[in-house]
């Protein structure tokens, strides 16, 4: 860190400099000089924490200001029933392109392509996703895309991390259950 390699600096040179004085005089300034680097070395510690809270806030906007844009993007490619359905419930379904398959994709960071069978009901979940810090709606726009392409709908499949599908977020009706 810049602000500590002063700092070092500072403190080997005022430690190195030798001066002559009688013993309470050379112990009031060495105390003095010792104090006065004390007080540059808070001063420049308190500079760098300022400087690195300031990064962490704007790194935050323009992150906030990505996860902007991605959802307009998104929202953009999704036909009415699509938005709406996002809306309400945070997820929407796609058919794919080639296989007819129904999808489900939700906003989640880990298996949030639901492969859905005649019932409705999961079957069972994709993983796939571009490495790198890329928003949530990014992703999701490049999935729809991904599925809804016949061309690139079976490549897409062959690359996704298969997981089983959990249960629905429903209570099961067994004897494990408890209200």
């Amino acid at each position: 860190m810049p602000a500590l390699d002063g700092a070092w600096r500072a403190v080997r040179q005022r430690l190195s400099r030798s001066h002559v004085h009688d013993g309470a005089s050379c112990q009031r300034a060495g105390t003095f000089r010792i104090s006065r680097l004390v007080g540059w070395l808070r001063d420049q510690v308190l500079a760098a924490r300022r400087h690195n809270e300031q990064m962490l806030i704007e790194e935050a906007r323009r992150a906030r200001c990505a996860k902007r844009r991605a959802l307009g993007l998104l929202t953009g490619l999704l036909d009415t029933e699509q938005r709406q359905e996002f809306r309400t419930l945070r997820y929407f379904h796609v058919i794919g392109g080639s296989t007819g398959t129904r999808y489900r994709i939700r906003v989640a960071s880990f298996a949030n392509i639901d492969v859905l069978g005649a019932t409705g009901r999961p079957m069972y979940r994709l993983c796939a996703h571009p490495a790198g810090d890329i928003p949530i709606y990014d992703i999701m726009a490049g999935q729809l895309l991904h599925l809804q392409d016949p061309t690139t709908e079976e490549r897409f499949l062959r690359m996704a991390n298969v997981h089983t599908a959990l249960s629905e977020l429903r209570p099961s009706s067994g004897p494990n259950w408890v209200p």
